[in-house]
């Protein structure tokens, strides 16, 4: 079953943590992540006690669910399905991956913002080169406007519709302050 999700990701797609578990310390340290728990093998984190002061939620009254159910089975579904807010690392030891919404469209072309529709013929190699204005560069730099992006390292929260939150630039300046690089989020159902 697909699971919505608010990414972030570093704006470098070849970031990536060189201790993993120092990234998760930070994340529960500034209060986005709280208690860790195992899920299939795999540690995803509860929603931390200052989880609400750096994701803000849209709209009159968004229902997010942060407790998960009691026994073990519910959990497992509901976890598969992020029925309740939950965050999860997720990190590439080879090359940046794409992560995109499942009805993406044309990523823009970062210098003249023309829809870039060939833009998949470009991913094995990486490099670019738009056919409206002859910007050259990479695939990594196309503005996928908050639909899709490549990097190594995700912060994944689950259970958040797209446009429903947005994280707020203290979050933003602590991953930065984390990594050395600016962050951007994106939008998914996966």
């Amino acid at each position: 079953m697909p699971a919505n999700q608010l990414l972030l990701y570093p704006a470098d797609p070849d970031f990536i943590p060189l201790d993993a578990t120092a990234l998760c310390t930070y994340l529960q340290d500034i209060g986005l992540a709280g208690t860790a728990f195992e899920h299939r093998g795999d540690i995803r984190y509860l929603a931390g006690d200052r989880f609400l002061q750096l994701i803000t939620f849209l709209g009159c009254s968004p229902a997010i669910e942060f407790v998960p159910p009691q026994d073990t089975a519910e959990r497992d579904t509901a976890t598969d399905s992020g029925a309740f807010c939950h965050i999860r690392l997720s990190l590439s030891a080879g090359k940046p991956v794409f992560r995109a919404n499942r009805q993406l469209p044309p990523p823009r072309c970062p210098a003249c913002r023309k829809p870039a529709a060939d833009w998949q013929e470009s991913r094995r190699d990486n490099q670019w080169t738009c056919r409206q204005c002859g910007f050259d560069g990479r695939v990594y730099d196309l503005d996928f406007r908050r639909h899709g992006g490549f990097a190594r390292t995700f912060v994944e929260i689950w259970g958040i519709y797209p446009s429903e939150a947005v994280p707020v630039d203290a979050l933003m300046d602590a991953l930065k302050t984390f990594s050395g690089c600016d962050w951007k989020y994106i939008y998914v159902c996966d």
